[in-house]
């Protein structure tokens, strides 16, 4: 019992009630929290719904098949190690490739930039020529300091999108790789990142079969002027194994993903969160209305 004397509880709850009858039970606080109602109402409103469209795919290995099977007596193995398809892992290969200029123009050219800025004419005259809405501000600063302002989107446009728009993330020690975006148009944005994972992709092959055709071609003039049996024996495997490769990149299968989960969107909107917009405009407007009540009726102890 001492201690409830010492609380004072009794007093505090007392103090509590009069608080509360003077300053939050009042009509200004009812007021305060209506006008919360009606801002709240506004905002969410003029929001747009913004939905999370992810899919998840899984590494693929990338170590070359070739080395296994063509290695032995090669140029890999006369001058040391075995070959590998790249060397920076599947998942950094697999971002930088999504977030680069070329897969931008790749999808350029497929007409993806007419779909994203434009109406989504696929003629080639079209899209390459659909004008850019500048804001003012951006206008006058440009008339101020000189500058030209692009006319035309264009494939640089379409990086920015992706790069702004689109992530992968992989969690530590996990071999999936998390490709998401937050976007209003649900419907289009599924198929947009679905095409987005499978031109990476491509990309990626196209790169590797290239690279292969190039080793091919340097290879078969140091073999028409090597006179060492060894060495020559050594740069027709690497030839042998360059096409090996070139015929395991040439098929529909993935390099350096394959898809777990494909784009799929989430039922409801993760922005606005309209019980946060309320709760929120609601605390801050009862706030406001405690403090001007507060000021208002001790103005002359506060000055």
């Amino acid at each position: 019992m001492s201690f409830l004397k010492k609380f004072r509880s009794k007093e505090k709850i007392k103090l509590s009630k009069d608080f509360f009858y003077e300053f939050i039970f009042i009509k200004r606080s009812i007021q305060a929290i209506g006008a919360s109602l009606i801002l709240s109402l506004i905002i969410i409103q003029t929001s747009t719904p913004q939905f999370n469209v992810s899919a998840t795919l899984r590494e693929a290995g990338n170590v070359s098949q070739s080395q296994n099977v063509l290695s032995a007596g090669g140029a890999q193995a006369l001058f040391g190690g075995g070959v590998t398809i790249d060397s920076g892992g599947a998942f950094e290969n697999f971002k930088s490739n999504m977030h680069s200029y070329a897969l931008a123009q790749r999808m350029w050219k497929k007409g993806w930039g007419s779909k994203v800025f434009g109406t989504g004419d696929l003629n080639e005259e079209y899209f390459n020529k659909i004008s850019k809405q500048h804001k003012l501000s951006d206008k006058i600063a440009a008339f101020l300091l000189g500058y030209k302002l692009f006319e035309f989107y264009s494939a640089h446009d379409l990086q920015s999108y992706i790069k702004s728009g689109f992530s992968a993330d992989k969690k530590r020690g996990s071999g999936n790789i998390t490709v998401s975006a937050l976007k209003s148009n649900k419907d289009f944005a599924i198929s947009f990142m679905n095409a987005l994972i499978i031109e990476t992709d491509n990309y990626a092959k196209e790169r590797l079969i290239q690279k292969s055709e190039e080793i091919i071609e340097a290879t078969n003039k140091q073999l028409a002027t090597s006179k060492n049996s060894s060495i020559a024996s050594a740069l027709g495997n690497t030839i042998n194994s360059e096409y090996f490769k070139i015929a395991n990149l040439e098929n529909d299968m993935p390099y350096h993903i394959y898809i777990i989960d494909p784009p799929h969107s989430s039922e409801y909107p993760v922005t606005p969160n309209i019980t946060s917009i309320i709760f929120s405009n609601a605390i801050i407007f009862l706030f406001l209305s405690i403090l001007f009540s507060f000021i208002q009726k001790n103005k002359e102890d506060l000055w």
